[in-house]
């Protein structure tokens, strides 16, 4: 895998025209797409990858593919007809245990004018319950307020996922943590403003002081939603 060393400067504007291009604009500028965005998006999860095994949890999966660690470019369009038909950022995903897309997961959005972070799980019904029961508890319940905390002072954070208007039983509607009970996924994210590094190798340093601020998070999901505590 070459060496992450930065983005070429036209990589945020041809982010930008991804949007207006049809299918027969995108396979005359594959070359271009592959040079300026997904070659260096593949060296930038192999890094990013390495780093986080290295300094969050040493489990993380980096897969330097397209449907791998890169969400694909393509919207699909069966279920969102009147979206374009390419998106106008690079999504890069890390997890951390099986499956894939029920797994905590710390993920870069690169966007033409922001550089996202997310961190969270999706859950379905066994970690969904314990989650809450995680949650609920006041030793386990106050350790994920204080993960949360450092991340809540950012500018721009929210805390996605609160899905439901009532706490679901058996938690009492006043329970201190009920915004949490709420919820039925969890990622904390934040937008910043595209960095200069972003054109060179200090990137990746620029992404890791971000992305380790989701570790104290990561290892509760991983200790009370997976189920296993994380060394």
């Amino acid at each position: 895998m070459p060496t992450f060393e930065g983005f070429p400067t036209d990589a945020l504007g041809l982010l930008g025209a991804l949007p207006m291009g049809d299918r027969d604009w995108y396979r005359a500028s594959k070359r271009e797409i592959d040079a300026v965005l997904l070659n260096p998006a593949k060296a930038l999860v192999d890094a990013l990858g390495e780093r986080l095994r290295a300094e969050v949890s040493a489990t993380f999966e980096a897969q330097p593919k397209v449907n791998g660690s890169i969400s694909p470019l393509n919207e699909d369009l069966r279920f969102a007809p009147d979206k374009p038909p390419y998106r106008d950022y690079l999504m890069l995903n890390f997890w951390d245990g099986s499956p894939k897309k029920l797994a905590p997961t710390v993920r870069v959005r690169i966007s033409p004018d922001s550089i996202g972070f997310g961190g969270g799980m999706l859950f379905d019904k066994q970690p969904l319950d314990r989650f809450r029961a995680a949650v609920a508890d006041d030793r386990t319940g106050s350790a994920l307020t204080t993960a949360l905390a450092p991340l809540e002072s950012l500018e721009g954070y929210e805390l996605a996922g609160e899905a439901l208007k009532r706490v679901p039983a058996p938690y009492d509607a006043d329970h201190p943590r009920a915004a949490l009970l709420r919820h039925k996924m969890l990622q904390a994210r934040w937008p910043e403003p595209v960095p200069p590094e972003l054109n060179d190798e200090r990137f990746i340093d620029w992404c890791m002081e971000r992305l380790t601020r989701f570790k104290p998070l990561h290892e509760w999901l991983s200790g009370h939603v997976m189920g296993a505590v994380r060394a």
